[in-house]
């Protein structure tokens, strides 16, 4: 059986991914040019303290450069194109909740932290319901 996180774990998770997820392909991209390291990303999500996650947030959000969204945007619509030719805001949701899927798959599989099997969860299904709206 799944681990339930209680409404406030919960809700507080579901804020945070509202919030980073806008930013999820930029992440990646970020990530994947060494602009960002993964201990960030790893405190960013699954940090229990609030403080430190938006702290970590405002420091990655600095490391982005006006056209790094554009280029992100512009790599990883090429890897995943717009085949059910959804509107321009959707598509770009789309695409940052498939990267920001990948950023959390990524530090479950690289991180050498014991990570809360509870945000892991959570994480997981707020991610897998937030493409059915």
């Amino acid at each position: 059986m799944a681990l339930i996180a209680d409404k406030v774990t919960s809700k507080k998770l579901e804020n945070r991914l509202n919030e980073f997820s806008k930013f999820g392909m930029t992440l990646y991209y970020l990530f994947e040019e060494g602009r960002v390291n993964l201990n960030d990303l790893e405190n960013l999500f699954f940090s229990h303290d609030d403080e430190k996650s938006c702290f970590i947030y405002g420091k990655l959000i600095r490391h982005v450069k006006p056209n790094d969204i554009k280029v992100s945007f512009d790599r990883y619509s090429i890897k995943h194109p717009n085949t059910n030719y959804l509107e321009k805001e959707k598509y770009e949701d789309n695409l940052n909740i498939l990267y920001t899927k990948k950023i959390i798959n990524t530090i479950l599989n690289d991180s050498k932290e014991n990570i809360d099997k509870i945000y892991i969860n959570t994480y997981n299904y707020l991610l897998a319901n937030s493409t059915d709206n």
